[in-house]
């Protein structure tokens, strides 16, 4: 599902039998409490009452992004790492001072930004060739992977991800910044093409549900 990042939107997912949510436009995570969670699980599914829209008004949910899907052809679920493969090329001086440079900007707008103003713009982006992709995100992963020697901010999830989401955009390259949360409530963020995670291991990103997707 194509997602559309507007600062208006809440964002949300169902993680077990838990519903949270991201506030874009205030920069915060939340969850309802346990009655107000089975209304809102009744309204999602259909079955709306008179008071429903003031209802979700009164508690920040009446401008809702739609829910992420996950199955078919148009899903994000990963199913492997390009870290994870044994040939992953080294990359080259050009491309880690690249990636540096790109970590440094983002890690700065990380601090200084809300949420919504750094999040990438998939429209943007010019779409190369799907080999010309591939053969790119191997390169920028190899990188920004090189990069870690040189780069304290490298664990920092969401600023790696900003910055490689950037140099992937710059090369026409389709890569998504997905943020997943789980619980006891934790977020993280990771950039995937496909199915193919490239910023990290895939057992790092499988706990977490897709709550947004850039």
């Amino acid at each position: 599902m194509k997602n559309v990042i507007t600062s208006a939107a809440t964002y949300w997912c169902k993680v077990g039998g838990t519903f949270i949510f991201l506030d874009l436009s205030r920069d915060r995570y939340f969850m309802l409490e346990r009655s107000a969670a089975t209304r809102f699980s009744q309204i999602v599914g259909g079955a709306q009452e008179e008071g429903d829209k003031y209802w979700l008004a009164a508690r920040g949910l009446n401008h809702l992004a739609p829910p992420i899907d996950q199955s078919g052809a148009v899903g994000i679920a990963p199913t492997r790492s390009v870290l994870e493969e044994p040939d992953l090329e080294m990359a080259s001086a050009v491309e880690t001072a690249r990636a540096i440079w790109a970590l440094a900007i983002a890690q700065r707008h990380v601090r200084k930004f809300a949420l919504n103003e750094i999040l990438p713009n998939r429209s943007r982006v010019v779409p190369a060739p799907p080999q010309v992709q591939r053969s790119d995100a191997r390169q920028v992963a190899a990188a920004f992977k090189r990069a870690r020697h040189y780069f304290s901010g490298m664990d920092e999830c969401l600023s790696r991800g900003v910055a490689m989401r950037r140099v992937l955009a710059g090369k026409g390259c389709e890569a998504r910044l997905v943020i997943g949360v789980t619980l006891p409530f934790a977020a993280h963020c990771w950039v995937q093409l496909g199915s193919t995670v490239l910023t990290d291991p895939l057992d790092i990103v499988t706990p977490y549900t897709p709550i947004l997707v850039a």
